[in-house]
């Protein structure tokens, strides 16, 4: 009895786990890539279609996302602090300007119901590429 009780009991702990809800917990990140277009001069342009990685400090969980023709994306995340590496599409690194790869320019803060503007800025040399598979049947 007392294992089916306990059985019972995890079923119950796993189901309402899987059916949280996100309210109080959702945060929006406004992104942008560039690509410096000379090492050591401010000025950049926008870099489309960069593959991040983001990496919640806390619990080390990770996600993907990718900034669209223009360089930009807006996503929603959870709450909580992220550090973001830059790569292509093809999966390889993608070398981050000196200042984007400093840990206080790598790493933000996501508050839940705000959005919080990021950028990263590739190197001027940095290589990236690749694309995204066509929608098709094999």
């Amino acid at each position: 009895m007392k294992l089916v009780v306990a059985k019972l009991l995890l079923l119950a702990i796993v189901a309402h786990a899987q059916s949280d809800d996100l309210s109080g917990k959702v945060a929006f990140v406004s992104l942008t890539t560039a690509k410096l277009v000379k090492e050591g001069e401010p000025l950049g342009e926008f870099a489309p279609k960069v593959l991040l990685r983001f990496t919640k400090t806390k619990n080390s969980s990770v996600f993907l996302s990718m900034t669209g023709m223009d360089g930009t994306a807006f996503i929603p995340v959870e709450a909580g602090t992220y550090c973001v590496d830059a790569f292509g599409l093809d999966g390889r690194g993608a070398k981050m300007s000196a200042r984007s790869s400093e840990p206080i320019h790598r790493c933000f803060t996501a508050v839940a119901g705000r959005v919080v503007e990021f950028s990263v800025t590739l190197a001027a040399d940095a290589k990236y590429g690749g694309k995204v598979p066509s929608l098709g049947v094999d």
